[in-house]
């Protein structure tokens, strides 16, 4: 059995998965803000599931799967400089991978869905923030550090700025975060909660929500098509908290898609929103632990 966390900016997923990837018991519970207070409540959710073989941990951004050190995270500065993989070994007394949250959601995505029918896809993973990975001839795209930040990517040059201390990324546009900020730009400054009043709002027929999906729709095609031409992947699937709402986007992110795309690439790549939705990082980890352990 393998143990499975997810850390994200707002949420800790947690997961006691069978060797076939089969979720046998699940906890969610928010995220602490300091680093000490996280490694507490992941040793406390290890104490609760008893019994596992490996642990995977999904991390909110750029890391060493080598060393196990969380080298940048910008939506949680707490995991900064930290090295997660060694503190949970030295408490969990069991092997402890560490990969990139987005690149791991690509990996359970592709190995318990994808992997008998194509080879080579991008995952983007839509929440807090945008994370992104790749399989390129079956494998996942991986190095010494963690690659593939897909929501770094420039798409407005001097643009908004972003957590990662550039302008124009992405991310700023196509996230949680990025859908607010549009629709308080167009809305003259209105304030809204949550990105599902924005959703309800459209739903119920508000021109400015309409709008503020059709902008977030199509930075997700621009960013989509610069990725695409550089991979030909033969799918991008979209996860995370904002795959849930792709009626609101995804039309209008298949128009500008294939306006921007090279053209011989055009009807290679199928766009499609991720079966495991939410939980594809969760089902990553236990495909890490287990082509690690050589399952």
């Amino acid at each position: 059995m393998f143990l499975c966390f997810d850390i994200g900016g707002t949420n800790i997923k947690s997961c006691l998965t069978a060797v076939d990837g089969k979720c046998l018991d699940n906890i969610s519970v928010r995220t602490p803000e300091t680093y000490e207070e996280i490694l507490h409540v992941l040793n406390t959710i290890a104490k609760q599931f008893g019994q596992f073989d490996a642990c995977a941990v999904a991390v909110p951004g750029t890391c060493s799967p080598e060393s196990g050190e969380i080298l940048f995270c910008p939506n949680l500065t707490c995991l900064n400089k930290r090295n997660i993989r060694d503190d949970l070994e030295d408490q969990l007394n069991k092997p402890v991978f560490v990969e990139n949250d987005a690149n791991l959601a690509a990996l359970g995505e592709y190995y318990y869905v994808e992997k008998d029918n194509i080879n080579n896809m991008i995952f983007l993973t839509i929440g807090t923030g945008l994370g992104g990975g790749a399989i390129l001839n079956g494998e996942l795209l991986s190095s010494d550090i963690s690659l593939f930040e897909a929501g770094h990517v420039n798409i407005e040059p001097d643009g908004r700025q972003c957590g990662c201390g550039k302008r124009g990324c992405l991310e700023t546009y196509a996230s949680i975060g990025g859908i607010i900020k549009t629709y308080e730009s167009l809305s003259n400054g209105k304030k809204v909660d949550n990105v599902n009043t924005i959703y309800n709002a459209m739903k119920a027929g508000d021109k400015i929500a309409t709008l503020t999906f059709e902008v977030f729709g199509g930075s997700l095609g621009i960013g989509m098509a610069t990725l695409a031409n550089i991979l030909v992947p033969k799918k991008i699937k979209i996860g995370g908290g904002i795959s849930e709402l792709a009626d609101a986007f995804l039309p209008h992110t298949i128009k500008v898609f294939s306006r921007n795309i090279y053209p011989a690439y055009k009807s290679r790549v199928q766009i499609e929103v991720s079966t495991l939705k939410n939980s594809a990082g969760l089902y990553g980890c236990s495909a890490l632990c287990k082509t690690k352990l050589g399952l």
